[in-house]
């Protein structure tokens, strides 16, 4: 059993530590935590200048939190899928 969290944007299991504003980019996403955007879903600014809702919103339609992030995000590994998370809507 894996000891990573999940995405806030992607829902991936691909955080070492809790996503409170830790920075980290998850590498399935390109989503950078930022405790701000995840605590307001709908705050456009911070550490990714769109809205953690437009990010699920586009990770949906292209894999990333934005169209130009495709080539700097990987499939994610099997033991990084999460039953438990559905996107918002």
């Amino acid at each position: 059993m894996s000891n990573k969290y999940a995405c806030p944007c992607c829902g991936f299991l691909t955080y070492d530590d809790e996503p409170n504003g830790t920075f980290e980019i998850c590498p399935v996403c390109f989503w950078e935590d930022d405790d701000t955007q995840n605590k307001d879903p709908k705050y456009c600014g911070g550490a990714n200048k769109i809205s953690l809702e437009e990010a699920r919103q586009n990770f949906v339609k292209y894999g990333a939190i934005n169209l130009n992030l495709v080539n700097s995000v990987r499939s994610p590994h099997a033991d990084e899928y999460n039953s438990n998370y559905k996107i918002e809507d």
